[in-house]
C-alpha cells in the first residue's frame, strides 16, 4: 500500500491478527491494595520454563505448593512485572506508579499475585513513577529497563530510561538512569534485544524530543548494562488519512529468529484533529544483515475493539488504547500481554508460523 498521507487507511484489515484470550482481562486493579486500587497496566513478562529454575523462583516467592504444582504441570510460568497506580498522593499531586509481581501459566491463566509491590517510586530518579518496564534475560540475570519519572527541580517531571537487575524478580539492584547519550532527551520505551548482533548489544528506545523524536531509535553497547551510544532512528510510523499525527514506540523485547533476524511487536499512537487518540499494536520483521534492518511490517495488526479497551478508568480518561511491553514464545505460539485503556491487563496470542509467514510474504 502507498505510504503517503491521505492514501493509507487505518481501516484496512491486516493480513493476520492475534486472538484475544479468555474474553476478559487477565489482571485487574485490587481495591484491597492501596498501591494498585485504581489501574494495572503495561507489564513486562518473562517465560520461565526450566523446571529447576522455576522451583528456585517458587521458593523465593514462597509460592504455595498447589500453585507451584500447577505451574509445573503447565510447563512453566509467565512472570509478570506490571505497572500499577492506586490512591492519589496529595504531596506529589498525582498517583505515582509502582511495579507489582504476578505469575501466570504460559497460556496466561492467572496463578498468583504478590500483595506488595516489588519496586516503589521512592528513589530520586523515579520519585514520581516506575513505569512501563521491559525485561530481558541475559545469562542468569533479568535486566529490567523502565521509564523513570522524576521531579526536575520543583516541577514534574523528568523522564529517563532506567535499569534494574535481579535474579529472582523480588530483589532488585537499582542502577538508575542508564549511562550514555540516550538520556540527553526525555526518553521512553526501552527494549533490550535478547542476543548480541555483530558482538554488540542493541537497545530500542523512543526519544520524546530532539532529532527524529517519537520514532523508534537504536542504541548499542558492549554490555547489556551500557554504556549506550545512540545510533539514530530505526523506523517511524506510517501516516494515515484518518489522523493528523502518528508515532510509534517499542513493545516487548524483540524475539530472535536466528541469523540476526527478529520479530518486533510495537505500538502506534495517533491523534485525530480534534485531539482524540488511538493506540494500536503492530509487527515488524527486522534483519540486521541488511543496511535497512526493517524488512517489512504489519501496521496496524490489532486495534482497540473491546469496550474495556476503548473505555478505561474514568478519572484518568485514557481511552482507545492497546499498549504492550512484553511478548514471548511458548509451544510455537507468540503470547502478548497488553494493557487496555491504561486500566486492565489482557492477553493475546498468535501462531508464530502464521505471523512470521505473513511478514515474510510482504505483510
Amino acid at each position: 500500500m502507498p505510504d503517503s498521507r491521505g492514501t493509507r487507511s487505518i481501516e484496512t484489515p491486516p493480513s493476520v491478527s492475534p486472538s484475544r484470550l479468555f474474553g476478559r482481562p487477565i489482571l485487574e486493579p485490587d481495591p484491597h491494595h492501596v498501591w494498585e486500587s485504581r489501574v494495572v497496566l503495561n507489564p513486562a513478562a518473562v517465560l520461565v520454563d526450566n523446571p529447576d529454575e522455576l522451583r528456585i523462583l517458587c521458593d523465593a516467592w514462597t509460592l504455595p505448593s498447589e500453585e507451584e504444582a500447577r505451574l509445573m504441570h503447565a510447563g512453566g510460568a509467565c512472570v509478570m512485572l506490571y505497572r500499577a497506580q492506586g490512591e492519589r498522593d496529595e504531596a506529589r499531586d498525582m498517583a505515582p506508579s509502582s511495579l507489582g509481581l504476578a505469575v501466570f501459566t504460559p497460556e496466561l491463566e492467572f496463578v498468583w499475585r504478590r500483595a506488595e509491590p516489588v519496586m516503589r517510586p521512592n528513589e530520586s530518579f523515579h520519585d514520581l513513577g516506575v513505569e512501563d518496564p521491559r525485561c530481558t534475560r541475559v545469562g542468569d540475570v533479568y535486566y529490567l529497563f523502565y521509564t523513570g519519572y522524576a521531579r526536575d527541580g520543583k516541577d514534574k517531571g523528568r523522564v529517563r530510561i532506567c535499569l534494574a537487575t535481579s535474579l529472582d524478580f523480588l530483589h532488585w539492584d537499582l542502577h538508575g538512569p542508564i549511562e550514555g547519550d540516550v538520556n540527553e532527551y526525555p526518553n521512553k520505551n526501552p527494549a533490550l534485544l535478547p542476543v548480541r548482533v555483530n558482538d554488540r548489544w542493541l537497545l530500542l528506545h523512543r526519544p520524546m524530543s530532539g532529532p527524529d523524536a517519537m520514532t523508534v531509535h537504536l542504541a548499542e553497547a558492549s554490555d547489556p548494562a551500557g554504556r549506550w551510544k545512540s545510533l539514530g532512528p530505526l523506523m517511524e510510523s506510517h501516516p494515515y488519512r484518518e489522523f493528523s499525527k502518528s508515532w510509534i514506540g517499542a513493545g516487548g523485547p524483540p524475539i530472535s529468529l536466528g541469523n540476526d533476524r527478529f520479530l518486533m511487536i510495537y505500538h502506534q499512537g495517533h491523534f485525530k484533529s480534534d485531539g482524540r487518540r488511538e493506540y494500536d499494536l503492530a509487527a515488524a520483521l527486522l534483519d540486521f544483515r541488511r543496511t535497512d534492518p526493517v524488512r517489512v511490517r504489519i501496521e496496524p495488526m490489532m486495534r482497540p475493539t473491546d469496550p474495556l479497551e476503548q473505555h478505561g478508568n474514568e478519572e484518568l480518561g485514557v481511552d482507545n488504547v492497546l499498549f504492550t511491553c512484553a511478548n514471548y514464545v511458548h509451544r510455537e505460539r507468540l503470547y502478548i500481554p497488553y494493557a487496555g485503556a491504561d486500566s486492565r491487563i489482557f492477553g493475546a496470542a498468535i501462531e508464530m508460523d502464521e505471523l512470521v509467514g505473513a511478514l515474510e510474504a510482504g505483510g
